[in-house]
């Protein structure tokens, strides 16, 4: 799941992220990111922005580690100060990305992440 209020960019992420391969659920804010996660879809990776008008990526982040332990939290953000960064990682995070950066930079971490946590087979 991509979370990000920017109209542009969420649109743009999401096309990349499309076309590097991915099926993508883009949503606009923190809460719709939580109601998505609380409502039983999983997903492969959350890509989070650190700043929305609802709430703060760390926080949200947090909340989603409180939900799924295991699913990798990326943050795709312009806030560049190291406080920041540790606060997401210490949050739950596992990786932190600075904008702008290359989009193949981002589509290949994305892609080592969902590598590293395998999802147990459906026995259905």
């Amino acid at each position: 799941m991509h979370v990000e209020d920017h109209d542009d960019t969420r649109v743009l992420m999401r096309l990349m992220l499309e076309q590097a391969g991915f099926t993508v659920t883009s949503v606009e804010s923190g809460a719709r990111c939580l109601e998505l996660a609380q409502s039983g879809r999983r997903f492969d990776l959350y890509l989070l922005n650190h700043t929305f008008p609802d709430a703060s990526g760390v926080s949200i982040c947090a909340l989603l580690r409180q939900l799924d332990p295991t699913t990798p939290i990326l943050f795709y953000s312009s806030r560049a100060m190291p406080q920041e960064k540790e606060a997401a990682l210490k949050a739950g995070a596992q990786d932190y990305l600075i904008k702008p950066n290359d989009l193949f930079h981002v589509a290949q971490h994305v892609a080592k992440w969902i590598k590293s946590n395998p999802r147990p087979t459906d026995p259905n």
